[in-house]
């Protein structure tokens, strides 16, 4: 898994890094086939105090795009928040994968017996 930063108006210091790398096992840990994740922080002196420090993630996982944006007052906080955005995210994607495989083994399945009832209805 590739993790890329990229830091606007904050320096992004080690404890960042370690932090947000972290966090991010979690995700990790429940999708295994994550290509890419591009984690971006930012600090905005134009935005109000409370709202001042945004974190977004992408991920590239299963030829899909998963974005996430949170912002708050405290970084580490803001990376918590998105971390658990995007874990939500990937949680219900690879349900829905579950969930379109098993309905297409289900229609196979279907097929099948019908193609058997075709032959015993033709002999």
């Amino acid at each position: 898994m590739q993790i890329n930063y990229k830091g606007h108006g904050i320096e992004m210091t080690q404890a960042l890094k370690d932090y947000s790398v972290k966090k991010l096992q979690k995700i990790e840990h429940f999708f295994h086939n994550i290509q890419k994740i591009d984690i971006e922080l930012e600090f905005s002196k134009i935005r109000e105090a409370a709202k001042s420090q945004i974190a977004k993630v992408t991920v590239w996982a299963s030829g899909t795009k998963l974005h996430a944006i949170e912002e708050t007052s405290d970084m580490y906080a803001a990376i918590d928040l998105v971390v658990d955005k995007i874990d939500h995210q990937i949680k219900k994607f690879k349900e829905k994968m579950i969930h379109e495989k098993r309905r297409e083994s289900s229609k196979e399945k279907h097929h099948v017996i019908e193609s058997l009832d075709q032959e015993q209805a033709a002999e």
